[in-house]
This record gives structure tokens, sequence and C-alpha cells, in this order.
């Protein structure tokens, strides 16, 4: 009965995304989404786009270091120091560890990046901050947060050029094609299984459009994916600030919202009470779609 008790508080903390408390001293605190937010607009390509990098090959060093200058560091710059820092504890730790998290991210964001994942982000750390990632960490010093609310809290500047004393940003990667509706479609209760457990194989979406294996899910029949859009939108603008502001929040509630496929494994079918939302730097809502992980 008390076990009982505590997974039913733990999920009504979650639901109601309490903020969470401080780390203890000494501690740092890590999340798996929090690399995914590093990744930035990759997490909300267009159909153009994302038959463009699907057709890539991003397993050469040179190839990821020319798209973290080009796509990442400018999402990097705009962080505020303690995002970055809740970021680059995350690599540390995962990279140092082997986390299979890290694996998590590109199937998890529906990123069609073909690559090696550890040698990506490591590329990317080297990148970003002038250094390789750690080979050893003290475990001791870094804990995973699963709290929902401690994985809507990285903040970055947006809609400016310029950060917090006036220094000139990195410009944001130039897009092509658009963000269209149908985008939302693709996760529709509608949606046959057939047509999710194809897309988390192939990485064919339901119409048509081509990238990488990704973990594919739709909407359960009782869920009602505009409630869920407007929950998001208003959370959205309770934490813009002035400057600041979040791109992805992901809600957890007390019923599962979602059903798929994991990439690659069609014969599981998972349930989830996740969902993740995306602005773009425009603050239109992008991207709306059950997770499957975490």
């Amino acid at each position: 009965m008390p076990g009982i008790i505590r997974n039913t508080l733990a999920r009504l903390i979650q639901w109601l995304d309490i903020p969470p408390p401080a780390p203890a001293p000494g501690t740092q605190e890590t999340h798996w989404e929090f690399l995914g937010d590093l990744l930035g607009e990759l997490a909300s390509l267009t159909d153009t786009e994302t038959e463009a990098f699907a057709a890539c090959d991003y397993r050469d060093p040179d190839a990821i270091a020319h798209l973290a200058d080009e796509w990442i560091r400018p999402v990097w710059a705009r962080f505020t120091p303690t995002s970055r820092d809740k970021i680059l504890a995350t690599l540390d730790s995962y990279l140092a560890t082997g986390s299979e998290k890290t694996g998590w991210i590109l199937p998890s964001y529906s990123i069609p990046i073909n690559t090696d994942v550890r040698l990506f982000f490591s590329i990317i750390r080297r990148e970003l901050t002038g250094s390789a990632p750690p080979d050893t960490i003290d475990t001791a010093r870094y804990r995973e947060n699963d709290r929902q609310a401690f994985a809507n809290t990285l903040f970055s500047h947006i809609g400016t050029e310029t950060g917090e004393n006036g220094e000139s940003l990195p410009e944001l990667p130039v897009r092509h094609g658009i963000n269209l509706p149908r985008e939302l479609a693709r996760h529709d209760a509608s949606q046959p299984l057939q047509a999710m457990r194809r897309w988390a194989t192939t990485g064919i979406t339901p119409d048509g459009i081509r990238g990488l294996p990704c973990d594919a899910a739709r909407w359960t029949e009782k869920t009602d994916p505009d409630t869920i859009r407007a929950m998001a939108a208003s959370r959205f603008a309770r934490q813009q600030g002035t400057r600041l502001g979040v791109h992805r929040l992901t809600l957890t509630f007390s019923h599962p919202v979602g059903e798929g496929y994991l990439a690659g494994a069609p014969d599981t079918l998972v349930t989830t009470r996740k969902a993740r939302c995306l602005i773009d730097r425009m603050g239109y809502l992008v991207r709306c779609y059950p997770v499957l992980r975490g």
C-alpha cells in the first residue's frame, strides 16, 4: 500500500508540474530532453529540410562540426548561462557513462541525422566549448532529475540578435520551406497503427515524407490534441519574459494520451502519458506529439 501511495503521489506531482526543489550543494542535475533542446531548430524541420537531411551522411567529424557551427551554435549562444550549465552537465554525464539516453534524442525528436550519436555529441561539445568531453566524471556529483518540471527549465533569448550585455549573437540558420498544419495531423488518433509502425521502421511519415526511422505515435481516441495545444500555449505565454522564454514544453498527464512504436521496434506498442510541444523562433506552435520515451 505505501508503494501505491508513493507512485500515485509521484504521478500527481508530475501532472501538476510543481516547480522542482534546488539540487543538493555540489550536485549537477541532468535530463535527457536537454540534449534535444540543444539541437534547437533541427527538432522542427520542414518537410523539405527533413528529406534533405535524411539524404546526408553525418558520420564524418568535419560534417558534424559544420552542422554544429551552422545550426547548433546559434541556439547554444542564446541559452542563459544556467541553461548552458544544465546542458553541459547532461552531455558530460551521458558521454562519460555511456548512457543509452544519448541514443534517445534523435529518434524521439524525429531528427533525421544519420550519424554515430556518441561521436555526434562529442564533436558538438568540442565545437561549442573548445574542449573535448571528459573521459571520466565523479558520478556522485551528477543526478538524473526525472521531474517534468525540471525538464521544462531551459531558457533562452527569444527573438533577439543581441545577448544580455549587448553582444552580437550568431545568426540563426536559414530555413527552407515552412511547417504546415499537416505535420500535426500525422499524429491524429485516426491514423492506423500500421502507419505508425511503418514510420518507426522506415522513416516514411503517414503522408509520404521520407526521413529516418524515428519514434512514431498517435493520440489516443479519448485525447483531445486541441486541448493539449491550448494548455501548451498558455504555459508558453506564462514562461515568456521580455527577452527570455522556453522553446520546448513537455506535459505529463494522469492518463495515457498517446501510443505508438519506438524507432526500429515495430513489434511492441508503447503507451505514454507525455506530450511534447515546440514553438519556432517567431513563437508559433509548430509541433505537438506524444513522447514515447522517459
